[in-house]
């Protein structure tokens, strides 16, 4: 697989909203430890609300298809997260907008928007306990995948262990948004709970593409 098309990227979700429920009581108790816990339901209904508008987006372009399954994840499950992670998907859904397919060179990009859409939308910076701890490393990976001409499944499969290096970090920092920021120092030890739905997310696409 060297590419996605709109019928790969449909697969994918598939796979994704299968699965990702499958984490929701890790994302909930690991949420609950600095946050309101309610990580691991947001999840499931969100997930589940992708796998429900699917059907209607076959015939769509991939960009559409990103866009409209962050729309219908924060539709169904509106939160903070719900909201980033909508932010993160239509915004990089945009940058490949009217492209029939999406190749590795198109994902730094995207990555890159999608960090830029969630820092605008709630004001986070590197370093602050968020996705974009997560996000911003995986961008940087893929950019290097890019440039040293890997195939699609070995650079999703590098930008996944980037992503779970880039989570262990997040232990060491602070939390400043959200509930978590109540907790300042106390978040300090904990992975953020975000960033590990990020990378669980990251290991289903590295699997779907090498399989």
């Amino acid at each position: 697989m060297d590419t996605l098309s709109s019928a790969d990227l449909i697969a994918f979700l598939t796979m994704l909203t299968e699965e990702m429920p499958g984490h929701s009581d890790r994302l909930r108790e690991l949420d609950a430890q600095f946050g309101d816990g309610d990580l691991g339901i947001t999840i499931a209904i969100g997930m589940k609300a992708i796998r429900d508008a699917l059907p209607e987006l076959e015939a769509e372009e991939p960009g559409v298809i990103l866009a409209k399954a962050g729309m219908a994840f924060n539709r169904e499950a509106a939160s903070t997260f719900g909201a980033i992670f909508a932010t993160a998907l239509m915004s990089a859904g945009k940058q490949v907008r009217g492209k029939p397919e999406i190749a590795l060179g198109d994902l730094p990009g995207m990555i890159e928007a999608a960090a830029s859409g969630v820092s605008a939308r709630g004001g986070a910076k590197p370093g602050e306990k968020t996705i974009l701890d997560v996000l911003l490393p995986m961008a940087a990976e893929l950019q290097a995948q890019v440039a040293g001409g890997a195939a699609l499944a070995d650079g999703a499969a590098a930008t996944h262990r980037a992503c779970g290096e880039a989570l262990e970090a997040t232990k060491s920092m602070e939390a400043k948004h959200g509930r978590g920021g109540w907790f300042k120092e106390k978040s300090i030890g904990i992975q953020d709970p975000g960033s590990t739905a990020i990378c669980l997310m990251m290991d289903c696409f590295a699997r779907f593409v090498a399989g």
